[in-house]
């Protein structure tokens, strides 16, 4: 069998069957934290000559061999003041060697492990960079071969940054990230809750505004793209984006937010207009006018709430008053009622959020109107991640 192919097999073989993590060379996962290590307040000399040594073959670009150096100098001296700076270098190189997976580790063994160290900021940096990569398409890797999709990985990498460094400058950017993983995976509800944690744990982030936005967009998408318009995400979106026009005018959102709301309160209401016009062709007026009156409330300046009004103003010149109050139902035939309770529970059933039988417009095909769905603005993959903020560089 050509070796190709010999690779190819293997690969399905993973994917089919899972290898055990701790027969994995590279695992996915990062490494579990390490215990703090308590540092000395001096550099003995036998420190700094077994640095000095790792240092010389760094220095001469033999990194491999420096690498080994830095590792031995943190299993000799862990508690030495260089052991931070020799864990931050092996962190480097492990970048340097295109190790994505050993160098976020590196990284997070020493915020973890040496958490007062001068490169904690830079070290959370490259996390999100990293982070970033995987999240824009890097596949994760196996044996030397690339094959899996990273988003899994960044979703990993973004909530162990979180776990372990919450009040890095870089957390309210891992955790608004963290979203955008939920999100390109179709888990909605997860989304919205990591979005409204950059809300509730960053409330005064630069990118507040930015995270209240997609929650509000989340719901939009939700509202638009289901079997049947769910008209209760399309009054959450609706709400939220209201609500980020209040928080936040002068963001850059500001005008693609308020279209978004006079979009949503179109869909709304015409939402609410087909369930009207139902009750209202088979006679149930007081039904109709509920539902007329609703969306005379919701968007009272809209041409669907002009025509609600023109029609409730109809049936009460043709029935009068008595048709649009409410009480107990008009007598009429058996028959009848039977066939407006089952069309009445179809149309309500299929309105529902969790509904997956067919479209409303199948169930009475020559009764109700077909509507169209609407065009989304954007894709989750359109909202690129948020960069890692560069920290400031540490006094020599």
């Amino acid at each position: 069998m050509p070796f190709r192919y010999l690779l190819i097999s293997l690969a399905a073989l993973l994917v089919a069957c899972p290898v055990a993590k701790s027969q994995t060379p590279e695992s996915t996962e990062p490494a579990p934290p390490p215990k703090r290590q308590q540092v000395n307040s001096d550099v003995t000399p036998e420190e700094k000559a077994d640095f000095d040594a790792a240092a010389a073959y760094d220095q001469k670009g033999s990194i491999s061999t420096a690498l080994g150096g830095y590792r031995r100098f943190i299993k000799n001296h862990p508690a030495s003041p260089l052991a931070m700076k020799a864990q931050f270098r092996i962190a480097e190189i492990y970048e340097e060697l295109g190790d994505s997976t050993k160098a976020f580790n590196s990284y997070q063994k020493l915020v973890t492990q040496y958490p007062d160290t001068p490169d904690f900021e830079r070290s959370v940096n490259r996390q999100v960079v990293i982070a970033n990569d995987y999240l824009a398409g890097k596949k994760v890797k196996f044996l030397g071969l690339a094959f899996l999709p990273g988003t899994d990985r960044a979703e990993e990498m973004f909530a162990s940054i979180i776990q372990n460094a919450p009040y890095s400058k870089n957390a309210p950017i891992a955790q608004f990230n963290l979203g955008l993983t939920y999100e390109r995976q179709n888990r909605v509800q997860e989304a919205a809750k990591a979005y409204q944690g950059v809300l509730d744990r960053y409330p005064n982030s630069s990118i507040a505004d930015d995270a209240m936005y997609q929650i509000g967009y989340i719901y939009m998408r939700l509202g638009q793209t289901g079997k049947t318009q769910d008209l209760s995400a399309l009054i959450t979106a609706k709400n939220t984006f209201e609500d980020f026009l209040l928080q936040y005018p002068a963001s850059e959102k500001a005008a693609q937010a308020k279209d978004n709301v006079v979009s949503l309160g179109s869909e709304e209401s015409g939402d609410l207009m087909s369930i009207a016009k139902f009750y209202d062709r088979f006679k149930n007026y007081r039904a109709a006018a509920i539902y007329y009156n609703d969306i005379i409330r919701r968007a009272p300046d809209s041409a669907d709430a002009v025509a609600a009004r023109d029609r409730v103003q109809e049936i009460r010149s043709e029935s009068g008053d008595e048709a649009l109050r409410t009480g107990p139902e008009q007598a009429q035939t058996g028959e009848t009622a039977a066939l407006r309770r089952r069309l009445q529970a179809q149309v309500e059933t299929s309105s529902l959020a969790d509904f997956n039988g067919p479209p409303r417009q199948d169930i009475v095909a020559d009764e109700l109107p077909i509507v169209s769905s609407p065009k989304l603005r954007t894709d989750s993959r359109d909202v690129a991640p948020m960069p890692a903020v560069e920290p400031t560089l540490p006094n020599p």
